[in-house]
């Protein structure tokens, strides 16, 4: 079963609802035929304090070095973070056509 996008960040939808846990900051990301390309996380931010921002990361390990990243200014700033979220999976593709 096709997936909807290009790169899909799974489980980052349980992240935002679960309010931010960092329990929930990862995940797998996948092309569309669903192949695994490695995982996102979400580093430096504080879940109890949405004033500050954070760090998108993408790895082929899941605690191994990001290999793109993209900081967002506010954690709770739908605006912020979704900028941020939309220019981190158009790098994890530019990343991906480059390999």
């Amino acid at each position: 079963m096709p997936l909807p996008y290009k790169i899909n960040l799974i489980d980052h939808d349980r992240w935002l609802s679960s309010g931010y846990k960092r329990t929930f900051s990862w995940g797998l990301v996948l092309n569309e035929a669903g192949k695994e390309l490695g995982f996102w996380r979400v580093a430096r931010y504080n879940p109890n304090l949405d004033t500050e921002g954070g760090c998108y990361e993408f790895s082929l390990e899941k605690t191994g070095p990001a290999i793109v990243s993209e900081e967002f200014a506010l954690l709770e700033s739908r605006i912020s973070r979704g900028v941020a979220l939309s220019d981190f999976v158009a790098k994890i593709a530019d990343w991906l056509r480059d390999q």
